[in-house]
């Protein structure tokens, strides 16, 4: 059994993480480097998150979870689908899932493809591939952000910390 969860990183900005997005995980930063707000921020989290000696702070929060795909259900593929998964494509690789029709025309899949939204088609028992979704790799304070939320979520609903803490 891992460690207590301790919740959502919460504060100013993205919960706080603007603070944490400078700070490297584990080395010490002096304390003399940071803002007067930024090491009022600090001095308040709760504990675990960071510790404070010596003059220097150590951050230990890393993200809570990976989240690898956020997947949107549609009766369809229009431009309401494509918005939806447009909004979580920002924060995670994304895909739409649609019920037993395929696609009435091929402009929308191409669409979708082009943004790299994947599209399933459930078919009574299967599922099929229609494009895949493409996963981004860069790491933003927003995507740390929506971790922390889907994390917090998650731990609301189960009462439990996620299984996947990479």
């Amino acid at each position: 059994m891992g460690p207590e969860p301790i919740g959502a990183v919460t504060g100013y900005g993205f919960g706080g993480l603007g603070t944490f997005g400078i700070l490297p995980e584990n080395p010490a930063v002096p304390l003399t480097a940071l803002t007067p707000a930024r090491r009022d921020f600090v001095s308040h989290v709760p504990a675990g998150i960071c510790t404070i000696t010596g003059g220097h702070v150590t951050r230990h929060a890393v993200r809570a979870c990976r989240v690898p795909l956020a997947g949107i259900a549609a009766p369809r593929l229009n431009q309401l689908a494509f918005y939806a998964a447009s909004v979580y494509r920002q924060f995670t690789a994304a895909a739409v899932r649609v019920a037993r029709r395929r696609p009435r025309t091929d402009d929308w899949l191409d669409r979708f493809t082009r943004a790299g939204i994947g599209v399933f088609l459930d078919d009574d028992a299967r599922t099929n591939t229609l494009s895949r979704p493409q996963h981004r790799l860069r790491a933003t304070l927003e995507i740390w952000w929506f971790v922390e939320a889907a994390s917090a979520a998650y731990i609301h609903h189960t009462g439990q910390a996620p299984p996947d803490r990479s």
